[in-house]
């Protein structure tokens, strides 16, 4: 009975709290017998070597003693009556009841009393069973045992497990198993839950580049997921990866929101996986056709070549690219080539030194390039088979410049990339014998076309900084005869606009955008002139273009065709987009345009266009980011705007000409898009923020506001500042908390622990949590986050509590601050972290539920320290002192005295770097008992000895001088000061010192004095509750 009665004691303990190493507890529970004994599990709980049950049914002494020959454990309850008895449901124990063989024979063997294979009455009697290291597979047959309070089901090889039917279970232990999941989300009575290292193995199958797992009990629920490789994707199906690496995930337990958890109990499921990758049989490439025949390149372009394989899944071994000119065309490894000169050539491309296909590449000379100055100027189209007017220039007067010097032949006139408007121009034609002139006529703002000026005169205004829009030229006489006149405008927003001829518009009207450059070409009559077209666009007359899109959804497959802005995919249905489609319809203007996807799996796709399909089809890999682009003279007059809808973070903002939309590093999916195509600065949707990719999201701002005695509401906080007030003695009566700057969904929600109220109800996003009006302390806290920033980010924080100042972190949900204490929370500081990263300080005791102190008995093992007449200080403090102050300490409410190892001794210990430096920081205090040593007889009286240079004049230490001096007298040297020796030099004192931890050493009188010890032994129990009352302020 001793033996259980301490199991028993020793477990409460545990689940108390860390009992640091060589240290040893004492009960604080009155009416009980105090026991002592050295603690070295931190475990909540211990277990039993074999498996045990616990029954309902009362054990006579006979039964108890037959169960402890056994190494069965039974703890007695309360005996069922009959009546409940016969309305029990008989179970068979077998194979179809109890699949796992393990399983029925542990049953068969310590459940089944009347050996009839039946479990009937044991329903109803049994609250917990230890599984524990049976090598069960699965415990299917667990949901009939309906009273079960407690289940211990570590060290097994479970992949699955439902106790949903278990409505009583409150303690359950699945560590070190195989499960990737498990739901407690309708087991309101659970308070512990421990399933640390869940480690599974598995094999992946290679599909077109991708590993995927097909493992059909390896699916937790896609938003309770999160994964620590990033080389592995999950959809909420399949984990998928590119990259041959081991799989780890953290799976966040759903508890029921009755659920309140103990401290050290664990809210998610580590999952290891070990893969083991089947590489399937390579198939060799026989023959590459590429997607174009001929490669068309201008000077200075670079390409990736595009082909496809035949057989489709077959494999490039070693493939190798080569050009046969590289002056023309260089390759690189991954045939992406560059045009370095004008000319023909082809890229070979082999496998293993088989050839298996050639592109043809044509290189072409650019028709212009610009280059960098002052007044950006264009290389002249080459004139070798034309004939131009050697007495052509031309002028413009543009904003902030006035009169540019002339232009001819061609030139640019005006500038570019400066957003300045042209807002005169002349034009001349000198030294000519031939008969006729040059008229123009410009498209000013406000005034529109103006009236034909010829030869020299200013076409447009000056000083009214009006914009030029237009302009037409001519020719007249015989000059229109033998010559063409050509003309290019450079636009605002346009850029250069195509040539126009011979008097037809070249610009804009309508949109209010304003010249910007000009060139002008003088070329005989058949002569080669710049193709004509598109140099001229009225608002009124210019019809946008079609864009058309659709979508294969998830269970949906293709969609219907959507245009212009219209939304393509599914809202509010939880359906990923895989792939898409799109074209341009509806206008005359070259170009195209351009898309690629970012998909599960496989990262940005290479461009498609035109109808293609970007993203994958029957592979169900979801498409998490897109960017389009247009392309030709499409992506000269006109911008493409899209934005995706996006799991868990909805409508994001614009995109906007190849910017990326949507997410990657979140495993999100793309659900729905809209696009449309609006003139070049015309007013398109507003830009937002369209993309989030994970790595580089900034942290969200965690706000928080406290509510304080006297002051009321402070300002608020926020990031891991202090809210609140430290040593002002103020208590916190209410406190909201919100977070900002974040586009994930989730909240922040958090309870309080209230004096006369306990734990209230949590609240979220700014609501009260405490009192206002009422004047009644917040002891207590506790903050957690929900939905995507729960999966996302740790929420840390850590409160100032009266008497024990700062407490150390708690983290997502963890008790903060004290309760059953009667102290106050004083001050609090919050922050969020990146999932998984380090804490902003130590976590050891963020939450105390007693005021801890650690007594030492001074000296120890072979150091008896001083002696005298046969008495030592060693066997003094711990025969005589220790059991009185053990008395008096078990009668403790709100404080909890721990006793160090009496096997020991702190200062050899600390000798050897442990000891006071390894005393737990969750103790208020340290106190060492020792007696003195002196002149036989002369010396006498006692002191408390503390650190000069800490806050050692306190209370506490003062009225422990004063117990000593009530019962023993105090020692001649502390007479005037209180009973207080400060000092320096004592090992275990600054180690602490340094530590944070309040330290004091008693000399409780002279062992070498017969008076003092006699008055010691006298008056020892009341001595000993003196001391327990002075260093707890407990009245005992």
């Amino acid at each position: 009975m001793k033996k259980k009665l301490l199991g028993i004691i020793l477990t409460l303990l545990f689940i108390v709290g860390t009992i640091t190493p060589s240290v040893s507890a004492v009960t604080s529970n009155p009416n009980k017998q105090v026991e002592q004994e050295q603690t070295t599990d931190n475990h909540p709980l211990s277990n039993s070597e074999t498996p045990t049950v616990k029954t309902t049914e009362s054990l006579t002494d006979s039964k108890l003693s037959q169960e402890t020959a056994s190494s069965t454990q039974a703890i007695s309850s309360t005996q069922k009556s009959n009546t409940e008895i016969e309305n029990v449901e008989r179970i068979s124990i077998n194979e179809q009841n109890f699949p796992d063989e393990n399983f029925r024979n542990f049953l068969l063997k310590t459940i089944d009393n009347k050996n009839d294979k039946l479990l009937e009455e044991e329903l109803n009697q049994i609250t917990e069973l230890n599984l524990s290291d049976l090598d069960i597979q699965t415990l299917e047959g667990i949901q009939y045992f309906k009273k079960l309070k407690k289940l211990e089901a570590q060290n097994n090889n479970l992949k699955e497990l439902d106790v949903a039917a278990l409505s009583a279970l409150s303690y359950l232990d699945v560590s070190n198993n195989q499960l990737s999941k498990i739901d407690l989300s309708t087991n309101d009575a659970i308070h512990y839950f421990k399933g640390s290292n869940q480690k599974r193995h598995v094999s992946s199958k290679l599909f077109d580049k991708t590993w995927i797992i097909t493992d059909e009990t390896l699916r937790p629920e896609n938003d309770q997921v999160t994964l620590e490789t990033p080389e592995w994707q999950y959809d909420g199906t399949s984990f998928t990866t590119s990259i041959q690496v081991p799989l780890n995930y953290i799976y966040h337990v759903k508890f029921s929101k009755k659920t309140t958890l103990i401290e050290n109990s664990e809210t998610t499921i580590p999952v290891a996986v070990s893969v083991n990758f089947l590489q399937p049989e390579v198939t060799s490439v026989e023959k590459v056709e590429s997607k174009n025949e001929i490669t068309n390149l201008t000077v200075g372009d670079s390409l990736q070549l595009e082909y496809s394989v035949i057989p489709k899944d077959s494999v490039l071994q070693n493939p190798s690219w080569q050009s046969t000119d590289t002056t023309i065309v260089k390759v690189d490894n991954y045939g992406k080539i560059t045009a370095l000169k004008a000319g023909q050539t082809e890229v070979i491309l082999s496998d293993e030194k088989k050839q298996l296909s050639v592109f043809k590449v044509i290189v072409s000379d650019p028709i212009e390039k610009e280059s960098s100055g002052d007044q950006s100027i264009e290389t002249k189209q080459s004139n070798s088979s034309m004939t131009t007017s050697p007495n052509l220039a031309y002028q413009t007067h543009v904003q902030t410049i006035g009169w540019q010097p002339p232009a001819v032949d061609g030139e640019i006139a005006g500038t570019t990339g400066q957003n300045k408007r042209v807002e005169g121009i002349k034009i001349f034609l000198n030294d000519t014998s031939i008969s006729g002139n040059i008229e123009y006529s410009s498209h000013v703002q406000r005034e529109g076309w103006q009236s034909y000026v010829k030869n020299g005169e200013v076409s447009g205004t000056t000083g009214q900084s009006l914009r030029v829009e237009a302009i037409r030229i001519r020719l007249t006489g015989e000059l229109s005869q033998k010559y063409d006149i050509y003309y290019r405008v450079h636009s605002a927003f346009f850029g250069w606009m195509g040539w126009a001829k011979n008097n037809s518009e070249a610009g804009t009207s309508g949109f209010g955008y304003p010249m910007e450059a000009i060139q002008i070409k003088m070329i005989e009559k058949n002569g080669m002139g710049p193709e004509v077209g598109n140099a001229y666009h009225e608002q009124a007359n210019m019809r946008t273009p079609n864009i058309n899109y659709q979508t294969h959804s998830q269970s949906i497959g293709w969609q219907n065709w959507q245009s212009n802005n219209s939304i393509s995919g599914s809202v509010g249905s939880g359906l990923r987009m895989e792939a898409i489609r799109m074209n341009i319809s509806g206008t005359t203007l070259s170009g195209g345009i351009e898309y690629s996807s970012h998909i599960q799996s496989i990262g940005w796709q290479t461009y498609v266009n035109n109808e293609e399909v970007s993203g994958t089809i029957g592979r169900k890999l979801r498409l998490e980011a897109i960017r389009i682009r247009l392309t030709g003279e499409l992506s000269q007059y006109y911008d493409v705007y899209y934005r995706t809808h996006s799991a868990y973070l909805g409508w994001l903002g614009w995109a906007k000409n190849d910017l990326e939309a949507g997410s990657t590093g979140f495993a999100y999916s793309v659900e729905a898009i809209q696009i449309q195509l609006v003139v070049k600065g015309q007013s398109g949707p507003k830009l937002g923020t369209s993309y989030y990719e994970k790595d580089k999201l900034a942290l969200p701002k965690v706000n928080y506001q406290t509510h304080i005695q006297t002051i009321g509401w402070q300002n608020p906080q926020a990031n891991g500042s202090i809210a609140g007030t430290v040593s002002k003695g103020l208590r916190m009566e209410a406190l909201r908390l919100n977070v900002t700057d974040t586009p994930l969904p989730g909240n922040i929600e958090y309870s309080s622990h209230v004096q006369s109220i306990g734990w209230q109800p949590y609240v979220a996003n700014n609501e009260i949590s405490g009192t206002t009006g009422n004047k009644l302390r917040v002891e207590g806290i506790r903050i957690r986050l929900t939905g995507q920033l729960e999966l996302n980010y740790d929420v840390y924080y850590r409160v100032h509590s009266a008497k024990l100042g700062w407490l150390d972190w708690a983290k997502n949900d963890q008790y903060a601050g004290t309760s059953d204490l009667g102290l106050r929370m004083e001050a609090i500081q919050v922050v969020l972290v990146k999932k998984g990263a380090s804490a902003p300080g130590k976590t050891d005791t963020p939450y105390q539920t007693s005021i801890n102190h650690l007594f030492v008995m001074g000296h120890g093992v072979n150091d008896p320290g001083a002696s005298y007449a046969g008495v030592n200080e060693r066997d003094f403090t711990r025969k005589e002192l220790m059991p009185y102050l053990q008395k008096w300490a078990g009668r403790l409410t709100k404080n909890k005295i721990t006793f160090y190892n009496t096997n020991a001794d702190m200062y050899q210990d600390s000798q050897r770097l442990q000891g006071a430096y390894t005393i737990s920081t969750s103790f208020s205090s340290v106190s060492e008992f020792h007696l003195d040593g002196g002149a036989i007889d002369l010396s006498t009286g006692g002191h408390v000895i503390a650190h000069r240079n800490g806050n050692s004049l306190t209370p506490q230490n003062y009225a422990i001088a004063n117990v000593i001096k009530n019962y023993v007298g105090l020692w001649g040297s502390v007479q005037n000061t209180g009973g207080i020796n400060l000092r320096t030099d004592l090992l275990n004192m600054n180690v602490l010192q340094s530590r944070g931890i309040p330290y004091r050493l008693a000399e409780l009188g002279f062992i070498t004095n017969s008076r003092d010890v006699a008055n010691i032994r006298k008056n020892i129990d009341q001595i000993a509750k003196g001391i327990v009352e002075a260093i707890t302020d407990e009245k005992l």
